[in-house]
């Protein structure tokens, strides 16, 4: 789930109602990740079968300098085109239905083959309002050498984001925005990411 702001500084949804997860979400990603296979730089997290706008995202991973980092672990998940992590608790983020795992080949870069994520069903109270959460897919990254940087991937074409509060949202958290094009298979979307080095400040 998105990390939003209130008053113009950051406030974890956490606060708004939905502790468990906020909680739970470290440790199930870290166990998870534990007993995963070694993933390769490429995953579809979708079957054939399930309802959505098909979406691929080329991704790469560089440092300050642009150089690629190379064996960058990701963990991605994202709700269904529904707008729900899981069926039967649509806000279960820690046990995601899509979800994999990734690691960066050798120039930085991955592939995701999934879906386009639905935006939350409810709204939620922040500012002064009922606001609706974009639709977004989490990409948790870490690297040998780097700060471990968490993001919201949001798309241009979302008309949430129209509302000043996104954007801000987007200017201050670093959240990345992609624009997806058209193709014979669906949609394509470039992503870049960037870490910094664990010594950075």
């Amino acid at each position: 789930m998105i990390i939003a702001l209130r008053s113009r500084r950051p406030r974890p949804i956490a606060e708004l109602g939905l502790p468990l997860a906020i909680l739970t979400s470290a440790l199930a990603i870290t166990i998870a990740w534990a007993a995963a296979p070694p993933p390769s730089s490429s995953i579809t997290l979708v079957s054939d079968s399930e309802p959505g706008q098909r979406l691929t995202i080329h991704g790469r991973v560089a440092g300050e300098n642009g150089q690629p980092v190379a064996g960058a672990r990701l963990h991605v998940y994202q709700t269904d085109a529904s707008g729900r992590y899981t069926p039967g608790k649509p806000m279960d983020e820690p046990h995601a239905r899509l979800a994999g795992w990734l690691q960066t080949d050798k120039d930085g870069k991955f592939e995701l083959h999934t879906i386009r994520p639905g935006g939350y069903p409810k709204a939620v109270r922040l500012g002064n309002r009922e606001r609706k959460i974009p639709a977004h897919i989490h990409i948790d990254v870490e690297a040998d050498g780097y700060a471990p940087r968490k993001v919201q991937v949001v798309f241009s074409d979302d008309p949430r984001l129209a509302d000043p509060y996104w954007q801000d949202w987007i200017r201050k958290q670093g959240h990345p925005v992609i624009t997806v094009s058209r193709s014979t298979a669906g949609q394509v979307a470039e992503l870049a990411l960037s870490l910094r080095l664990a010594s950075s400040r």
